[in-house]
């Protein structure tokens, strides 16, 4: 004869078990990270010995795309020379070329080919501290009076509102300027009233950090082809996490929210990283002996 708490315990099980299945129901997993759109790049740079002296055991390094991203999946990279790959905490890649030789006035071209797997719609994926994203930085004065006004003037009763208001006021007051050479920052780039894509970058972050709002900078190219990057092509924008998904906001080019599988995303910039990841335009570096040029 079965005891009364047997069939106490039974009943509990027989609960504990209804309530797992209702909620594994009523619960849609994560979707899968989803990067439908396949693209190939090529980019190359040229190395140059400038002296009448061999340069002997030299190096360099040069960014790769971002491993994995909201927006993109790095799927496979080539390269004409051996390289070591060197990789921070936030999914930066860069290659180390070791050079041995290279003889006076001599020079020598190193090509990168990259197959990337990429998405027009943001994914969800593990590993972002939003944090992490909502401080100042370098060029990211959130804790300047001026900024702080601004910021407060924007600000909506939700985020979403905040972040077109902010993308509104930057695309509509900020004059282009095309390429400045010195990065300035958005509290310049405020008082200015002038940028190019680097610095109303700074400023967009800027005020949607003071807001409360995780922002995170982006430097890399825009392609909506398979292509070549050129340096003219180099580009900087905006990750705004807004609406529980990390959304693309190019305030230089008036893209807000859409394309971004155009977009092949290089650096995520950020002070702290293990490497040099904080000056958004800086794409390689090396040894000063050498003069080094992306073709």
């Amino acid at each position: 004869m079965v005891s009364t708490r047997r069939i106490a315990l039974l009943a509990l099980l027989l609960a504990v078990s209804f309530v797992v299945a209702y909620l594994v129901w009523v619960t849609p997993p994560h979707p899968a990270a989803d990067y439908p759109i396949e693209r190939t790049i090529k980019y190359s740079l040229t190395v140059k010995n400038p002296t009448n002296q061999s340069i002997k055991n030299s190096s360099f390094w040069l960014h790769a795309p971002l491993g994995q991203g909201v927006y993109q999946v790095l799927d496979e990279l080539t390269t004409t020379h051996p390289y070591r790959m060197e990789a921070d905490s936030s999914g930066n890649q860069r290659l180390h070329f070791k050079i041995d030789l290279l003889p006076p006035y001599g020079a020598k071209t190193y090509t990168v080919t990259a197959k990337l797997k990429l998405s027009a719609q943001p994914n969800t994926i593990s590993g972002i501290d939003n944090e992490a994203f909502l401080g100042e930085e370098a060029f990211i004065e959130i804790n300047e009076p001026k900024i702080q006004q601004l910021a407060q003037r924007l600000a909506a009763d939700g985020d979403s509102g905040t972040v077109k208001n902010i993308y509104r006021w930057v695309t509509t007051n900020i004059k282009k300027k095309g390429y400045i050479k010195r990065e300035q920052g958005a509290l310049q780039t405020l008082l200015s009233e002038t940028g190019d894509c680097t610095n109303t970058m700074y400023l967009f972050a800027a005020l949607s950090r003071a807001n409360g709002i995780p922002t995170r900078n982006m430097a890399g190219f825009t392609a909506n082809e398979n292509a070549i990057l050129r340096p003219r092509d180099y580009h900087n924008w905006i990750e705004v996490f807004v609406d529980d998904k990390w959304q693309l906001v190019d305030p230089d080019r008036e893209i807000y929210m859409e394309k971004a599988e155009d977009y092949i995303a290089m650096t995520l910039l950020k002070d702290g990283s293990s490497m040099e990841t904080r000056l958004s335009q800086r794409l390689f570096g090396g040894a000063e002996t050498l003069q080094i040029t992306m073709n």
